[in-house]
């Protein structure tokens, strides 16, 4: 199965919700001040007419999306498939992942919504059924969070191995800088024990 095939469009903005609109910590920094309409826009810039619809009106809506993807992906990264699968049922129950097929540009293209589904209602459709096939196809484990320090960010992992355990290269070379450092404090005081 091809990498692409699994991890797609709703599997990506769950992480970019997730890791966007609620707050923790990013890259050893706390995460506080959210612009929740330019971070939606951010996210579902795939799509420019849902840029366009993005409203005031919306904001609660994805922040409460943002918090459920959250929950999914610590459920999952601490083992609790069962947990996560039934946040992911709710979900769909509520905004059920229809396909329809939509032209654009000339080629047809697989939708996971109903046409004229509203930008939140979409969205969630998008991302909860981008996970719950992640689920379905035993993928899960390529879902995770970040394990570096003051870091809660969500990923995805796209390598071939499946062995990503950082949101970002910048957590992963703090993590290797930090046990670089450690190793030489260590050995330092080694050598200056008599």
């Amino acid at each position: 199965m091809k990498l692409d095939s699994y991890i797609d469009a709703g599997v990506l903005a769950s992480v970019e919700f997730a890791n966007k609109l609620t707050p923790g910590y990013a890259n050893g920094r706390p995460v506080t001040e959210i612009n929740v309409l330019e971070a939606v826009r951010e996210v579902v810039a795939i799509d420019p007419p849902s840029v366009a619809a993005v409203s005031e009106k919306d904001a609660d809506g994805f922040i409460a999306l943002a918090e459920q993807l959250r929950a999914i992906f610590i459920g999952i990264d601490g083992g609790d498939m069962d947990d996560a699968a039934e946040m992911l049922n709710r979900i769909l129950s509520e905004h059920p992942a229809t396909p329809y097929l939509a032209k654009e540009e000339g080629v047809w293209h697989l939708h996971h919504h109903p046409a004229d589904a509203a930008l939140l209602p979409m969205w969630t459709a998008i991302c909860a059924e981008g996970l719950a096939r992640m689920i379905g196809t035993q993928n899960a484990h390529r879902l995770g969070i970040c394990t570096a320090n003051n870091c809660d960010r969500v990923f995805a992992d796209t390598s071939k191995n499946a062995t990503r355990r950082f949101c970002s290269s910048a957590c992963q070379n703090r993590t290797k800088m930090a046990a670089f450092r450690a190793r030489k404090r260590a050995a330092a005081v080694t050598e200056n024990k008599p």
